[in-house]
């Protein structure tokens, strides 16, 4: 299906998980020739570089929840100027549809839209609609969804599961079968774009415990927050292992690759990646998020048997010593995994997406 003359503003900002599926999208609606514009806070990731073909509008926007009262204000202000700066670009470039991907900076743009009678798909990546995608969705055409069930979709708005469009150098990883190895064992950690302090703190004790024929074996790329890694690397000393910490990894395609297990939160981008690469996972869902939603993300892919899914309170050095022994003793395990994953992944999520985008852009010009 390809589309001439049509032009989508996609809307997302902040986190890696809202950011990458735009950019999957993006790249698969501007190979079927349609016109892309961005609208993007003003302090989020910018796609900037990225499609130069495109036109990137930058707005005001506030992260409300969980603020104080003086901070909800000034979150409100911004939102009110953001969704004015929305309507007069949005006016003015009369977009086709808007798609927007969820959170605080995706929000006044897609109300907009829905003001202004455009035709708006809304992204929701978990398994729970979102607080932002929850005041939205009564305007929205149509919900997009990650997973086949999905909590809170007010009833008569219709919804299609596309699940998450992920970046073509991690679908690439699809191509590659999961290797065991009886030699080195590759360990990947990371805690979503904001790392996870609770891995810092549990996993360099969990792994100096181990075997010393185990820790022969062991690869060790983690992720750790910036303010973390000095005392990551003191835990770490004279433990017999030589971890790679770092902030971030940039060629996370390259390490899912080579992975044998990933330790994770439970981002629904993440998973979705874990899932296409067909890599196995030990999840560790955040335990304050809103709704729950990890938790309900984690336990689709641990009920298919893709993953392990240990709840943070049970998230200690001594259950992860255990387990870690247990499959690195036994590589069938994560073998099955991986396979029962790869399963779940829909490889074709950015074509279904823009499917989806297109035609509903079509009912409704």
């Amino acid at each position: 299906m390809t589309s001439t003359n049509t032009h989508i503003v996609l809307t997302a900002g902040g986190s890696g998980g809202h950011v990458f599926p735009a950019e999957a999208l993006a790249k698969e609606l501007t190979q079927r020739n349609v016109e892309i514009s961005f609208i993007t806070d003003r302090r989020g990731n910018s796609f900037s570089g990225k499609f130069p073909e495109a036109k990137e509008y930058r707005i005001y926007a506030g992260a409300y929840a969980g603020k104080p009262l003086i901070k909800k204000l000034f979150a409100l202000f911004l939102m009110g100027s953001g969704l004015i700066q929305s309507l007069l670009i949005l006016h003015k470039i009369k977009p086709a549809a808007v798609v927007g991907f969820g959170g605080y900076a995706a929000f006044p743009a897609s109300f907009a839209a829905g003001l202004l009678k455009i035709p708006l798909i809304l992204h929701e990546q978990n398994s729970v609609l979102g607080g932002a995608n929850r005041m939205l969705a009564k305007r929205a055409t149509l919900i997009a969804t990650t997973f086949p069930r999905v909590e809170r979709i007010p009833a008569g708005i219709p919804s299609a599961y596309t699940g998450v469009p992920v970046r073509p150098e991690i679908s690439a990883v699809r191509d590659t079968p999961y290797q065991t190895s009886t030699n080195t064992f590759n360990l990947l950690i990371f805690g979503g774009s904001q790392g996870a302090s609770i891995f810092s703190h549990v996993i360099p004790d969990a792994l100096k415990a181990l075997p010393d024929d185990l820790k022969k074996r062991l690869n060790i790329a983690q992720q750790c927050r910036a303010a973390d890694l000095p005392d990551v690397r003191k835990t770490y000393e004279n433990s017999g292992l030589s971890p790679e910490l770092a902030p971030f990894f940039s060629d996370m395609a390259d390490r899912l690759t080579r992975a044998h297990l990933v330790i994770c939160r439970a981002g629904a981008s993440s998973l979705a990646e874990l899932c296409i690469a067909g890599r196995p996972s030990l999840i560790v869902p955040i335990l304050c998020s809103p709704d729950a939603h990890q938790l309900k993300n984690a336990r689709f892919i641990a009920e298919n048997n893709g993953a392990i899914l240990c709840e943070e309170p049970d998230f200690t050095p001594d259950y992860l010593t255990a387990e870690i022994t247990k499959v690195m003793n036994d590589p069938s395990v994560l073998a099955e995994a991986a396979r029962r994953a790869k399963e779940l992944g829909r490889p074709d999520a950015v074509r279904r997406f823009a499917d989806a985008v297109l035609n509903t852009a079509k009912k409704g010009a």
